[in-house]
C-alpha cells in the first residue's frame, strides 16, 4: 500500500474507531458515518492524493450538525397544572421550536433524560411518542442530506409538519395558522382570539371569490395590490369602520409573516403597506349611573345577577373572560392583611393581583352559597357573554342609562371613574388592569368633568381669596 493511502487509512481507522468506542454523540456518529458512505462511492482516496488536503475534506463539519431537545415550557403552564412539551430543533445553531400538542404533569417530566417519569402506562405511550418523533426528525435530517437538499432547522420543521413551500396556497397558510393557533386555545389563545381569525379567514375568502372568481390563490400572488383591495372591501362591501377593517388587515399581516418566517414566500407584501387607527374615546359610566345601576331594585333573579356580575366588573376591571374563570382559590390575602384576587389574564397571560373592594366582597359573599358557584368551583355565576350583554340591554332601559352596557364597559369604568378618577396613579391603574405597558392604560386617562370642576373649582377659590393678585398672575 502507498504510504499516503496508509496513513489517510489510519485517520479513517481513528473516526471509526470513534464511533465504536462513542467518542461523537448521536448526530455526530449520523454524520460520519454519512460521509463514510460517500467516501466509498465517490473513490475519496485517491482524489484527497491529488488535492494533498484530505483532513480539510473530510471534516465532520461538512455536514450540518443536528441537536433535538424535547423541554416542556413551564411559562406555559396550564390551570390543570400540567405543562406543554415543545421540540427544539438546532441546525448549526439554527432554532426552531415546534409544539408537539403534548402535555405533562409538571412533576413528571425528567429535563435531562426528556422523559415522562414514571413506568406506568401513560409515562410509557407519552416516552414512545418523544421516540417516534425524535425518530422522525433524524429521518428527515438524513433524507436532506442524502437528496443533497438545504438543509436547515426550518427545512426539518416543515418536513416535520408536511409543508412544502411550493405547493403552499393562502388556502393552506390559514389551515395551517388557524390548527397552531386551535392547538394552542388553552396555553396561548382565548377563544375570543380564535373567533376572530376565524372571522378573518371567512371574509379573505369571500373576497377573493367576490374579486377574482377564485376559491384559492398562490402565496407568490400576495401581493400591495391585494392587501390595499382587501382593504376596501372590509370598508365598502363589509361596510367596516376605519379601526375594524384595519385591525382585520393587521391580524391579515400576521398570518402572512409566518410564511414570511417559514420562507414560504421570499418578500413581504406588507413591505410599503401603511394604516394607522383613529383615537377612538373610550365611554364609561359616572359614579352615578353606577349608584344608580346598583340600588336599582331587580324582581327578575336572572336580571339582578347580571346586574352584579357587571358592577363586580366595575369595581375591579376584570374583562369577562377572567371574572368567568375565576373560583374561590383566586381569592388571596395581599400585603396589607386584607383580601385580593390573583388571577392571569385570558388575553395576554399576564399576572393580574388587585385588593378587593368593599362593594365587590358584598357581591362575592352574596354568591358564595349559590348552587351553581359551589357546583363547578367558580367565584361568580357568569353567564355566557352574548347572555350578558343582552341583558345588560335591558337593564340599561330599566335605568335610562343611554350609553351601551356591555362587559367590557365596566372594565373601561373602573379605569377611569373608579380608578384615575380618584386620584389612584396611572402606573397602579395599569399593574391592576394587567397592561403589559403604561401607555396601553393612557388611553383610559380622559379629563373627568367631576375633576375639571374640582380643579376649576379651587382655583376659583384662590381668585376669591387673592382679588389683588388676578392682574399679575400670580396666586402663590
Amino acid at each position: 500500500m502507498r504510504p499516503e493511502i496508509h496513513s489517510y487509512s489510519l485517520k479513517l481507522g481513528a473516526l471509526i474507531g470513534g464511533l465504536l468506542k462513542d467518542t461523537y454523540q448521536v448526530h455526530q456518529k449520523r454524520c460520519i458515518l454519512l460521509i463514510i458512505k460517500q467516501l466509498l462511492e465517490k473513490n475519496f482516496l485517491e482524489n484527497a492524493l491529488k488535492k494533498r488536503n484530505f483532513m480539510k475534506d473530510f471534516s465532520p463539519q461538512m455536514t450540518p450538525s443536528l441537536g433535538i431537545l424535547f423541554f416542556a415550557k413551564k411559562t406555559k403552564s396550564l390551570q390543570n397544572g400540567q405543562i406543554p412539551v415543545y421540540l427544539r430543533i438546532t441546525v448549526n445553531g439554527e432554532r426552531v421550536e415546534v409544539a408537539t400538542k403534548r402535555t405533562i404533569p409538571m412533576d413528571k417530566w425528567i429535563p435531562k433524560q426528556q422523559r415522562y417519569r414514571g413506568n406506568s402506562e401513560e409515562a410509557r405511550l407519552f416516552n414512545t411518542f418523544i421516540d417516534s418523533m425524535r425518530n422522525q426528525v433524524f429521518r428527515i435530517y438524513r433524507d436532506l442530506c442524502d437528496s443533497k437538499s438545504l438543509l436547515s432547522a426550518l427545512a426539518i420543521k416543515n418536513e416535520l409538519q408536511g409543508i412544502n413551500a411550493s405547493d403552499m396556497t393562502l388556502r393552506g397558510l390559514f389551515t395551517y395558522y388557524m390548527n397552531q393557533k386551535r392547538s394552542l386555545q388553552e396555553i396561548q389563545f382565548s377563544l375570543g382570539t380564535i373567533k376572530r381569525y376565524e372571522t378573518l379567514e371567512a371574509h379573505t375568502f369571500e373576497f377573493l371569490k367576490a374579486s377574482k372568481k377564485l376559491n384559492d390563490i398562490s402565496l407568490s400572488d400576495i401581493n400591495y395590490r391585494f392587501i390595499t383591495d382587501f382593504e376596501y372591501y372590509l370598508r365598502v362591501t363589509k361596510n367596516n369602520c376605519n379601526n375594524t377593517a384595519i385591525k382585520y388587515i393587521q391580524n391579515f399581516r400576521s398570518v402572512i409573516l409566518t410564511a414570511v418566517r417559514n420562507e414560504w414566500i421570499s418578500k413581504d407584501p406588507f413591505t410599503n403597506y401603511k394604516s394607522r387607527l383613529q383615537e377612538v374615546e373610550r365611554q364609561a359610566l359616572s359614579m352615578w349611573e353606577v349608584e344608580k345601576i346598583y340600588n336599582h331594585p331587580f324582581n327578575i333573579d336572572r336580571i339582578d345577577q347580571v346586574r352584579d356580575i357587571f358592577v363586580f366588573c366595575c369595581y375591579t376591571g376584570l374583562a369577562y373572560a377572567d371574572v368567568h374563570a375565576l373560583s374561590r382559590d383566586n381569592i388571596i390575602t395581599g400585603i396589607d392583611g386584607e383580601s385580593w384576587i390573583e388571577t392571569h389574564r385570558k388575553k395576554t397571560d399576564s399576572r393580574t393581583r388587585l385588593p378587593i373592594l368593599p362593594r365587590a366582597m358584598e357581591i362575592i359573599n352574596k354568591y358564595k352559597r349559590h348552587p351553581k358557584c359551589i357546583a363547578d368551583n367558580k367565584l361568580l355565576p357568569v353567564l355566557s357573554n352574548q347572555k350578558m350583554n343582552a341583558y345588560l340591554k335591558e337593564i340599561a332601559t330599566i335605568c335610562n342609562i343611554r350609553q351601551n352596557l356591555t362587559t367590557h364597559l365596566a372594565r373601561h369604568t373602573f379605569a377611569t371613574t373608579i380608578t384615575l378618577g380618584n386620584g389612584v396613579p396611572m402606573e397602579t391603574v395599569s399593574k391592576m388592569l394587567g397592561h403589559s405597558s403604561i401607555s396601553t392604560t393612557q388611553i383610559y386617562s380622559k379629563v373627568l368633568d367631576n375633576k375639571i370642576s374640582d380643579d376649576m373649582g379651587a382655583l376659583r377659590n384662590r381668585f376669591e381669596t387673592h382679588p389683588s393678585r388676578q392682574k399679575d398672575g400670580t396666586m402663590g
